[in-house]
């Protein structure tokens, strides 16, 4: 509840403080030389024609390519009344796609808060409207887009360290360190889409359609080929597990717990993503023939039994090189079998030789088997799974990372089902406090 109301709280302010930062650049200069204000009209609704190209990214997460058009109406001409259309046209996108107040309320409070920052900084430093002054204005200008992109991801990256009891600086940094190019990239584009319409008006804005639509496409379809692939592993992760009764599920959970290990210990985003996959296909060579008849076989495994089974992550990563693009997460698939003290299997690795992935995935794979009902014992609950780590620490666990997560505070998320492992988006976290706000009807 506390986490709820944090959120909540957290959007009001945001909504009052682009409320106080709008009349604040009001009291500055009230003056509005209307003239100047037909570019930002014609840019507003290109941001709603963004808005309305956006793309579905993930259950009912949305991406958009809206923002160059707002950056480049505040160039234009840097006013209150800029900031004001522009905050109308993002309020009239979000009426487009059905949305839950709160998160509208978030997504125009913080344009609005990012762009009455970025003209404050545009004018602080002596930037002119690019209308009458068509020149590249560069320490105002880069500052002003600078400055507005700060805003705009330290706002979401705010709300979702408030959700989730995560470091807002961390969530910010792994958020946006890989897009560092493209934020460079976009002080240019905004320059030049400016220029475009000063030069050469509506056609101007015909080109920024254009590219906007070229982008959403592009954008669209790179993400699209992404989940398909992500699906088609899914789908052969399952395909190997129809194969044990007893594990079913078992890569997904074990992807679960080494998102979550991988998060306690810091690591970040890109390196949890890759870690991820290892995971969930970590036992993918158990789809080989050879393990067939022992995996449907009911009672304990013989020695020549159980040599066989120690060869499935050999196979597994075996299958796991045939695919161009994973060939980085080879080595955590090969050896997540090994144990710290180099008595594991296939390569009797020791220590810091084991790859930090594998690591982690013996971690996850060994949790879920403690957590999961067996034939010959009952799923183990979380203050014995707790003494089983203790009790390898330093044998078949890496120690450091054992003492990290058995004293997180995250060490029960393991054991919570509605945890993916995964940082929620901004729309994800708002409808999910929806759902635990809503009234139930009164018979």
């Amino acid at each position: 509840m506390s986490m709820k109301t944090s959120v909540v709280a957290y959007v009001f302010a945001i909504v009052a403080a682009a409320a106080g930062a709008l009349v604040g650049l009001y009291v500055i200069e009230p003056s509005v030389n209307f003239s100047l204000l037909g570019g930002a009209g014609w840019l507003t609704a290109v941001s709603i024609l963004g808005t309305i190209l956006s793309y579905r990214v993930q259950g009912s997460t949305f991406g958009a390519v809206s923002f160059i058009p707002f950056l480049t109406a505040f160039v234009l001409y840097p006013s209150w009344a800029t900031v004001a259309m522009v905050g109308t046209g993002g309020l009239l996108a979000e009426m487009v796609k059905p949305k839950i107040a709160l998160k509208r309320a978030f997504n125009v409070g913080q344009i609005v808060l990012a762009g009455c920052a970025s003209i404050a900084t545009y004018n602080l430093l002596g930037g002119k409207a690019l209308q009458v002054d068509p020149a590249f204005q560069v320490v105002p200008h880069i500052f002003a887009v600078v400055v507005f992109l700060l805003v705009n991801t330290l706002a979401v990256a705010a709300v979702v360290g408030l959700a989730e009891g995560k470091s807002i600086i961390r969530l910010w940094y792994e958020g946006n360190i890989a897009g560092v190019v493209y934020d460079v990239v976009a002080i240019f584009v905004v320059y030049g889409f400016a220029r475009a319409y000063v030069d050469w008006g509506g056609w101007g804005v015909l080109v920024l359609c254009a590219l906007i639509i070229g982008l959403r496409l592009t954008y669209q379809s790179k993400h699209q080929l992404e989940t398909t692939n992500k699906e088609l592993l899914e789908l052969f992760v399952q395909t190997v597990e129809f194969r044990d009764p007893y594990t079913s599920g078992h890569s997904q959970r074990v992807r679960r717990f080494s998102r979550i290990i991988a998060d306690v210990i810091g690591l970040p985003a890109k390196e949890i993503e890759r870690i991820s996959k290892a995971a969930l296909l970590h036992d993918v060579g158990k789809i080989h023939e050879i393990f067939a008849p022992i995996l449907m076989k009911p009672g304990r495994l013989t020695p020549e039994e159980r040599a066989i089974m120690e060869l499935h992550p050999i196979k597994s990563a075996e299958l796991v090189a045939k695919i161009s693009e994973l060939q980085d997460i080879i080595p955590a698939v090969r050896h997540h079998h090994e144990n710290w003290d180099g008595t594991g299997y296939p390569d009797r690795l020791k220590g810091k030789e084991i790859p930090l992935g594998s690591r982690i995935i013996m971690f996850a794979d060994t949790i879920d088997a403690m957590t999961t009902d067996r034939p010959y014992r009952k799923a183990l609950g979380e203050a014995e799974v707790r003494s089983e780590l203790v009790k390898f620490r330093g044998i078949q666990f890496d120690p450091d990372i054992c003492d990290a997560l058995l004293s997180s505070p995250d060490f029960n998320r393991l054991f919570d089902q509605s945890d993916t492992g995964k940082v929620l988006s901004i729309t994800q976290i708002m409808e999910s406090i929806r759902k635990k706000v809503r009234t139930p009807a009164v018979a």
